[in-house]
């Protein structure tokens, strides 16, 4: 009689040891308002708020299923890959967890178990595969990705060819959307009046593979992540910045292994800007206009909860507080709302995304 091994038979899940069985169904994860702490917390999770709410829809019913499978209580199905991918892994649920459990890294892990069983979700699927083959998730022509930099009336170094102090890696939503691009214009635009020497990959820029790697398609993303550690190599950059919440938190969480080894720091396009602001003693013009911020899922919980590496709650606020009057949201920082587009949501579920925004 063959002996069941969780270890053996779940090696993404294994990963974190028995790290799941410490939820004790507490239910914080599902709602939990305190006005006290700071900032207060206005419920938790997006998904429960959004769907019948039954309790394979917020984090206890997650940790249940997870601990089920490790038990050997439960299979991997289609039918469990419909609920569990109904989640923007936005880690609210970590935030509000007693015991400082990183919800997300497991529900992702739990994603791949199901992606190498053959049950993940089938939208995902031509997603993940033009990311490898048309090196962006959008299924468009990469050469695409030079038309933002046509827009501009400068010259800026190619990384191919170029050597320069810093890479802007763009990322595929800025470069090949046209209502996202002034995003990559308006940061090459900042750099340069800063002075900054730095250059972009253009056409032969390759998504950073967050989406894989949100939906658990770890063979998509391992495949992407070794072109980009082959290109920064060859391109002998040292720093690389990126305005883009997942591609950041992608390269700054997802390739940490490969880019210290490199030498390579990854650092926020506003963390970036508000170093050199505060080095060079640059006054910046109020506009005395009323400003608000969202704190990305991507920069806020989900780097918070990695060992080494902290939230990007203060720094953009910093610099928006120099141009604007800064008027916060109810909901804040740790406590800040999802956007409803992560984890694969607006592609699998597009409704339910639409819905949490």
């Amino acid at each position: 009689m063959t002996v069941f091994d969780p270890k053996e038979k779940y090696k993404h899940l294994a990963k974190f040891g028995n790290m799941f069985l410490q939820c004790i169904s507490c239910g914080d994860c599902r709602e939990q308002t305190d006005y006290t702490a700071d900032p207060p917390k206005w419920g938790v999770c997006v998904a429960k708020e959004n769907t019948s709410g039954f309790e394979p829809f917020f984090g206890r019913g997650k940790m249940q299923i997870i601990r089920s499978l490790w038990q050997g209580k439960l299979e991997l199905s289609k039918d469990m890959a419909e609920v569990i991918y109904q989640c923007p892994t936005c880690n609210a649920c970590a935030e509000a967890c007693a015991y400082d459990m990183d919800n997300a890294a497991f529900y992702e892990a739990l994603r791949a178990e199901l992606v190498d069983a053959g049950c993940g979700l089938e939208a995902h699927v031509p997603m993940n595969r033009a990311m490898v083959e048309l090196l962006n998730p959008y299924q468009r022509d990469n050469k695409e990705k030079n038309d933002w930099i046509e827009k501009l009336d400068f010259k800026i170094k190619d990384a191919n060819s170029e050597q320069a102090d810093v890479l802007y890696f763009v990322g595929c939503t800025a470069a090949l959307t046209p209502d996202i691009q002034p995003v990559a214009v308006n940061t090459a635009k900042v750099l340069k009046k800063l002075g900054v020497d730095f250059s972009v990959f253009g056409e032969r820029e390759v998504c950073c593979g967050s989406v894989a790697m949100r939906t658990g398609d770890r063979k998509a993303f391992n495949s992407v992540a070794m072109k980009n550690v082959e290109l920064f190599k060859k391109s002998g950059v040292k720093t690389i910045i990126t305005s883009c919440a997942g591609c950041y938190r992608t390269l700054k969480t997802d390739y940490s292994e490969y880019l210290d080894e490199l030498g390579i720091e990854i650092i926020h396009t506003v963390d970036f800007v508000r170093n050199i602001i505060n080095e060079k003693n640059i006054q910046l013009k109020h506009l005395d206009i009323n400003a608000t911020y969202h704190d990305p899922c991507h920069t806020g919980r989900n780097c918070g909860m990695k060992e080494g590496i902290n939230p990007l709650y203060e720094e953009p606020r910093e610099v928006l507080s120099k141009l604007a009057n800064l008027i916060e949201m109810k909901t804040i920082k740790g406590s800040a709302k999802c956007c409803g587009a992560g984890g694969g949501l607006k592609k699998g579920f597009p409704e339910l995304a639409l819905e949490i925004a």
